[in-house]
């Protein structure tokens, strides 16, 4: 008996390994053959800059790019160096790489909160779930930013605990190391970790639940001043900006980013069906966006489990020690972004991708409901919810692997018609899909072309051609233009200053298109002057 139980162990941990494995492979082709974002080729040169400067001790004069003053990036200069070792052809597609391995490791940095809180399955469970939640595998590696972000909160929540449990200096050193990286990306990061701080903080002087000792207060505030100049100086090193007055300009520029009236991002915003400005977005536009791009199936498990809270919170009470406690730094971190988005001035676009900080923490729920299913099998209504799961659960699977690589364009079946989708919700709003269609352009490489675009920057669609060696292009405005490239875009006719989607706004004959499951991502069109 001893020996099957052994065969089994060994078995079920092959099988994991194998799975991982898989996974690996699947998102690391998805991340090589997908194009690159409107975003990347900003950091990438942002990055570039900001090592070459520093490498030179400050003697380099670095050139200036667009809101540069906001930005201190950490990331993008250590993704730069890394990218260097390949060939020049291929930074683009190694670039993801880089990124990959860090959105892989927010996963796994999720998997274990999730065995820190609860145990090994829930953590198992909450792996799997996060890694095919289609907004963030799709982000995975094209993105930057928000991937990162993630991987930077993901990895603070889970030092914060081992912190409070061990009080070891080294997780808060790794703590400040990742807060400057993260705020680095983007200044609202801090904004984001409030909840951790509040929470952080009445852990320690209150309910003590995750403290196992009493420590003294003298040597939390050695620790914490220790943690802030790591991540000061780290943030301060790489913001070139700050550099002539390093104990001003970081705030300057910090109240200037959160108070000031500042454009940031993308004008116009399609909704459900509906155009806005991009100051006018409705306050209901991130739960909008959480209703119709989440899977079927993980909105099914939030149904489930506030079911199953009500008629058997015992059982996870008694399965999990302070079970209610955990739950209130998992719920607050949830509702922040909401809270935040209702109470202030504040906006954001391009759908979940500006919270994709919080899509680790919104797999929890499922990962607890469907842990619960597997271990009481045995009732008639457990089995009923499993057998509908699975069913949304196989349904999901299919969409998701039919939209390779392109899974952030996701919409779920609420959205209604597929034809239709354009007219609801943006799919490809970073031209990912552009590096497809400019590969399936069959002209002759010496032809003439005027090419203008409708919902992408124009450097994407020309770095591509440059890559198939097209020599005589130009990217020019819509009326000097022989063909168009577009994405679905909100964007404006000028003429009556209405808003619309872009390929509404041009019409001309199209010649090929990229789609995926009956949805058109993104189109090259003759123009129709």
């Amino acid at each position: 008996m001893k020996l099957k139980n052994n065969f089994v162990k060994s078995y079920i941990k092959s099988s994991k390994k194998i799975i991982f494995y898989i996974l690996i492979l699947f998102s690391t082709y998805c991340a090589s053959i997908i194009g690159f974002s409107w975003d990347e080729g900003y950091l990438n040169n942002q990055g570039k800059v900001t090592a070459n400067y520093l490498l030179s001790l400050g003697f380099s004069d670095p050139e200036y790019f667009f809101r540069r003053e906001f930005y201190s990036p950490i990331y993008s200069s250590f993704k730069y160096l890394i990218v260097q070792a390949f060939p020049m052809k291929f930074h683009v597609e190694a670039g993801h790489l880089v990124n990959l391995f860090f959105s892989v490791t927010a996963i796994i940095g999720l998997k274990k909160i999730c065995e820190d809180l609860f145990n090994k399955d829930v953590g198992i469970i909450v792996f799997l779930i996060l890694f095919f939640f289609p907004a963030f595998f799709g982000h995975m590696g094209f993105n930057s930013k928000d991937t990162i972000i993630a991987f930077c909160h993901v990895w603070i929540f889970y030092l914060a605990i081992r912190y409070l449990k061990s009080h070891k200096n080294s997780y808060i050193y790794y703590i400040s190391l990742l807060a400057a990286v993260g705020t680095g990306l983007n200044l609202f990061f801090l904004g984001s970790l409030l909840p951790l701080i509040i929470l952080f903080l009445l852990e320690i002087f209150y309910f003590k639940r995750f403290n196992r000792k009493e420590i003294k207060i003298k040597k939390y505030l050695i620790d914490f001043l220790k943690g802030f100049l790591i991540f000061y100086f780290f943030l301060v090193l790489f913001w070139i900006d700050t550099h002539p007055n390093i104990f001003i300009l970081p705030f300057k520029f910090l109240y200037e980013w959160a108070f000031s009236d500042l454009w940031r991002g993308y004008h116009y915003i399609l909704v459900n069906g509906d155009y806005y400005l991009y100051a006018d977005i409705p306050k209901s536009y991130l739960f909008t966006n959480i209703i119709y791009k989440s899977p079927e199936y993980f909105l099914l498990t939030y149904i489930i489990f506030f079911g199953l809270f009500i008629n058997y919170k015992s059982y996870f009470t008694r399965k999990f020690k302070f079970f209610n406690y955990k739950m209130i730094w998992i719920f607050s971190i949830i509702v922040h972004p909401f809270v935040l988005l209702y109470f202030t001035p504040f906006s954001i676009y391009d759908g979940l991708r500006h919270v994709l900080w919080m899509l680790p923490y919104l797999c929890i729920i499922p990962a607890l409901t469907i842990y619960f299913l597997f271990k009481n099998l045995k009732k008639t209504i457990v089995k009923l919810a499993s057998s509908i799961l699975l069913i949304f659960t196989v349904f999901f699977v299919f969409n998701f692997l039919s939209i390779t690589p392109y899974q952030y364009t996701y919409l779920n079946i609420l959205n209604g018609n597929k034809k239709n989708n354009i007219k609801k919700f943006e799919n490809d709003y970073w031209g990912a899909s552009l590096k497809e269609l400019v590969n399936k352009i069959d002209f002759d490489k010496n032809k003439k072309m005027k090419i203008a675009t409708c919902g992408v920057s124009h450097y994407v669609p020309k770095y591509y051609l440059k890559k198939r060696e097209f020599t005589n292009f130009e990217i020019s405005g819509y009326e000097d233009s022989d063909y168009i490239i577009i994405t679905n875009r909100a964007t404006m006719n000028l003429k009556n200053k209405k808003l619309l989607n872009c390929f509404d706004k041009h019409d001309g004959e199209e010649i090929f298109h990229v789609s995926r499951n009956g949805v058109i991502l993104s189109s090259f069109r003759k123009t129709n002057k």
